[in-house]
């Protein structure tokens, strides 16, 4: 049995013939502050607003419109919708025809995340792509005047749900980009 002290010299010895270093701590206890530039690609700013909320609402850094300690750069780098559920099509009178059409997508979004310490221009976490998706229920047909009807949970009219389902959407990739910055340490 090898005893405690010799077998923490054996460790350290280790360590430190592997020039193994231990880290510098947290991000939050090495940086106070960040700035986050408008998110390329994001053409309504929600995705930019959203990771900005979702800093300022964990509390380890203190969100700043420029200037911050860290620079926080998003490019959205890929969008794409899927059809994931289908029916068959009826015809006038309510009779099946032989086309299917969609009821359900399911939209994707990856960002690249590039983390930058603004004194240096060191690159601190990156580029990393991180992917978010959302899924939503609709009808194939615009209905009508552009009136949207809810009817069990499912919009009817594709347009108006596509516009809808970008807010969980941006939520969701804000989400998954802002935990990635914080716990990758």
């Amino acid at each position: 049995m090898i005893k405690c002290p010799l077998f923490l010299l054996l460790i350290g010895h280790a360590l430190i013939g592997c020039q193994y270093q231990f880290g510098r701590g947290e991000l939050s206890q090495r940086y106070e502050t960040i700035s986050v530039p408008y998110a390329e690609g994001d053409q309504k700013g929600e995705l930019t607003t959203q990771v900005i909320k979702k800093i300022s609402h964990s509390g380890a850094l203190r969100y700043v419109s420029g200037g911050g300690d860290l620079v926080l750069n998003i490019k959205l780098i890929e969008f794409r919708e899927e059809n994931i559920d289908f029916r068959y099509d009826r015809n006038k009178i309510g009779r099946l025809k032989r086309s299917i059409i969609p009821t359900e997508t399911r939209v994707s979004a990856i960002a690249q995340v590039h983390l930058i310490e603004s004194g240096t221009g060191q690159t601190i976490l990156g580029p990393t792509q991180i992917a978010a998706s959302a899924e939503f229920d609709h009808t194939y047909y615009s209905t009508p005047h552009r009136v949207n009807i809810f009817s069990l949970g499912q919009l009817n009219d594709i347009d108006v749900a596509r516009d809808a389902v970008m807010h969980p959407l941006n939520c969701s990739l804000a989400e998954r980009i802002v935990d990635h910055v914080l716990n990758s340490w």
